[in-house]
């Protein structure tokens, strides 16, 4: 199986756009945008991630295999993150007595 053949100009403006974006986070730490801060830097962090999985790890080059697995990944991500959500919502709706 042969490697894909990425140019040194993809990976410098792949590495020149994280740079930009930690730039963006660094200051979105010093704005207070209330509680927006936490999904602008969710969206922010995301798209470093994707951007790291499709140029530095190949994800976007490789087989179809190798985008299941990733996609399975995030879906199991989602399937954590809705279950704690759940339980955190959920823990007041039986009464205890003595609380």
């Amino acid at each position: 199986m042969s490697t894909p053949k990425v140019s040194a100009s993809t990976y410098l403006f792949t590495w020149i756009t994280l740079l930009g974006l930690t730039l963006l986070t660094s200051l979105l730490g010093t704005i207070n945008l209330g509680a927006k801060s936490l999904i602008v830097g969710l969206i922010i962090a995301a798209v470093k991630g994707s951007l790291i999985a499709s140029f530095f790890m190949h994800a976007l080059y490789d087989s179809k295999l190798v985008r299941v697995v990733l996609a399975g990944g995030i879906i199991w991500l989602l399937i954590l993150v809705t279950l704690t959500i759940a339980d955190y919502i959920t823990r007041g709706w039986l009464p205890f007595p003595g609380k």
